[in-house]
């Protein structure tokens, strides 16, 4: 069992890196996700956990990483992809076009946007790049792999499984792996959305924020969207997740179908 005292302490050690914050009805997640670790490092409770959280930035991130994994679908919400097939590839002309998945968890957003890319644009000799980004370092490297469960496939369309995709052998049987081709297009990186982010990054023409911002409160909402539109180039599109709306905030965007807004700047 973990303390309330406990369970508030490694909450705001979240929040306070993270931006998440966990209520109270989170205190079985954070018990079934951390209780392996706490084995792991022979510690009998949270609050001893908690300790060694503060007194170990390695610690710390481990336990960012397990309490922040969360799992996507490959073509999750298709009517985005739909809309850039529709009405943002086509009239792509520039020669480095640019697609940003923020919140990239396992990448398989990032991979899906990908493929749509290169069916699209490669025929036209336009270059372009997809760049995925998360606060775990876990999904990040195991992202950047390309190494997905065989479940996963019954979300890719087949001919993209067949185009971009290898059925794993041996010790990968039950696995597929995204091709080579297909990974060096894909770049992961680490970043903390709440936090300044770096110019490194580039602009976008096209940003995906997609199912995180309900994680955060109004104010942490709006910061992390402010972070991310830095990013997105004039006249490029922002796509959030079907539970999400930034019309609140008065920003220089203007909504063009739910969910989807464009970059007035």
């Amino acid at each position: 069992m973990i303390t309330p005292q406990a369970f508030e302490n490694i909450s705001s050690l979240l929040k306070t890196h993270t931006g998440i914050y966990l209520n109270a009805s989170k205190k079985q997640l954070v018990i079934g996700r951390l209780s392996k670790r706490l084995r792991e490092l022979d510690i009998k409770n949270y609050d001893a956990y908690y300790e060694a959280c503060i007194t170990s930035s390695d610690e710390l991130q481990t336990m960012i990483n397990t309490l922040t994994t969360n799992e996507t679908s490959f073509f999750r919400e298709m009517h985005h992809f739909e809309f850039m097939k529709q009405y943002i590839l086509p009239q792509a002309k520039t020669s480095s076009f640019r697609v940003w998945s923020a919140a990239a968890s396992i990448g398989a957003e990032a991979y899906s946007i990908a493929m749509q890319l290169d069916e699209w644009l490669t025929p036209r000799s336009l270059l372009w790049e997809v760049v995925g980004t998360d606060i775990n370092t876990d999904v990040i490297q195991n992202a950047s792999q390309g190494l997905y469960d065989m479940r996963f496939s019954e979300q890719i369309p087949h001919e993209y499984l067949k185009k971009y995709c290898l059925k794993g052998v041996g010790t990968n049987h039950g696995k597929f792996l995204v091709g080579e081709y297909l990974r060096e297009k894909v770049h992961f990186l680490y970043a903390n959305l709440m936090m300044p982010l770096p110019k490194e990054l580039g602009k976008f023409d096209v940003i995906f924020l997609r199912n995180m911002l309900i994680y955060f409160n109004e104010e942490e909402r709006k910061k992390i969207v402010q972070n991310v539109l830095q990013l997105l180039k004039p006249h490029g599109y922002l796509f959030l997740g079907h539970a999400e709306t930034i019309t609140q905030f008065n920003l220089k965007v203007r909504q063009t179908r739910p969910t989807i807004y464009k970059n007035g700047a």
